[in-house]
């Protein structure tokens, strides 16, 4: 990873002192079409049957704080698969064809009349939720929770394409020399692990354990932010013996293939564990691990929680649901990978192998993050 000497994001106020208002800035960009990979019906079975490689509409300028960005890697995520599958997304199943895509980033290729942070040519980090700025929850700092929000990729077209659409409010800007496709899967896989684990650490001493549940493209993330975050001891827990070496790698203290085998090699139960699976069984095991007054974080999705109510409040455990992440935190975590103290390992794809990322995402044969470059 390249080395970056600015402090805290200052790039910002650096940028903020290159204005350029009034008029359309534009690169190389034509507003033609683009190739893009479309899911056309939903299936459970043979992706590369419904995701296909095809010329669409390039999306062009709407509106004054619009910024077109060319994509330069786009990170594939279970909830693609989720959509690929039908599986309600939102308000439901998303309206076909659709270009999938929430992980982006890339360069600036063209930009509104009023976009004064960003200019033609730097590279960016897309924040996933496109808002407005004014709904009430979001004033209290809580974008990832307002409603009829705007999500490339999930209600509009996604970044598994050339170009993709976004607006100034939720680009963060990146250091000149790095390769954005390092970056892209911090906008949704990185976030939603730095969200889960920030709330996991705040309840850790030196004394304490935590595990960390499925070191996949969010997980091998989690283990990393733990460490940085906290001062326990992390253990990661996943079935496949690559996943595990690969956490050993990026610095878990250890790990096992179960919640049980730990539980059984420690002296002593965890005070935190993050669960990035979420099926009936990750789940039912990781409460019946945790230590009195232990907390569950839920990311994945997957499963269903039926717990006898007796148990939570005699452990007075905590069992709570982590949603992506705010703008704030997505800019603290990309400062920790800018700084090198995280490394997100990515799966490069070209685009035509869409459905063959997807599928291999599917089988489990992923480890880090499948990223498409077009």
């Amino acid at each position: 990873m390249t080395e970056w000497i600015e402090p805290q994001f200052n790039w910002f106020e650096a940028r903020a002192l290159c204005r350029y208002v009034g008029t359309v800035q534009s690169g190389d960009y034509s507003r033609g079409s683009m190739k893009a990979a479309c899911l056309h019906s939903f299936t459970d079975s043979d992706i590369a049957d419904v995701v296909k490689i095809e010329d669409v509409d390039a999306p062009v300028i709407e509106a004054p704080n619009d910024i077109i960005v060319r994509i330069a890697g786009a990170g594939v995520c279970r909830t693609d698969l989720h959509i690929v599958e039908g599986q309600p997304i939102g308000d439901g199943p998303v309206p076909l064809p659709h270009v999938l895509g929430h992980e982006n980033a890339g360069f600036v290729e063209e930009v509104g009349a009023n976009v004064s942070t960003v200019r033609v040519g730097d590279p960016v980090l897309c924040y996933p939720f496109l808002t407005s700025g004014l709904a009430p929850v979001e004033r209290r700092g809580l974008e990832n929770f307002v409603g009829g929000r705007a999500t490339p990729g999930i209600n509009a077209a996604g970044g598994f394409a050339e170009f993709l659409r976004t607006a100034e409010r939720s680009v963060v800007p990146l250091p000149s020399n790095c390769d954005p496709v390092d970056f892209a899967p911090l906008a949704d896989a990185g976030l939603a692990a730095f969200r889960a684990c920030s709330q996991a650490a705040a309840v850790l001493r030196p004394s304490d354990t935590a595990y960390v549940i499925g070191v996949g493209g969010l997980g091998h993330l989690g283990v990393q932010i733990l460490k940085v975050l906290s001062p326990a001891t992390v253990v990661a827990i996943d079935t496949r013996a690559d996943a595990r070496e690969l956490a050993i790698r990026l610095g878990s203290d250890t790990s096992f293939a179960t919640v049980g085998e730990a539980v059984a090699a420690f002296n002593g139960r965890p005070q935190a564990i993050v669960d990035f699976v979420g099926s009936n069984a990750t789940v039912e095991a990781a409460v019946n691990a945790l230590e009195v007054g232990g907390r569950l974080e839920l990311v994945g999705v997957d499963g269903r929680i039926d717990l006898p109510t007796r148990l939570i409040v005699e452990s007075e455990l905590t069992v709570a649901g982590s949603l992506v992440g705010t703008f704030a935190e997505l800019l603290e975590l990309t400062e920790l990978v800018v700084a090198d103290r995280i490394k997100v390992i990515v799966d490069r794809y070209p685009l035509d192998e869409a459905a063959r990322a997807l599928t291999d995402l599917r089988s489990g044969s992923v480890l880090g993050r499948a990223v498409l470059l077009p």
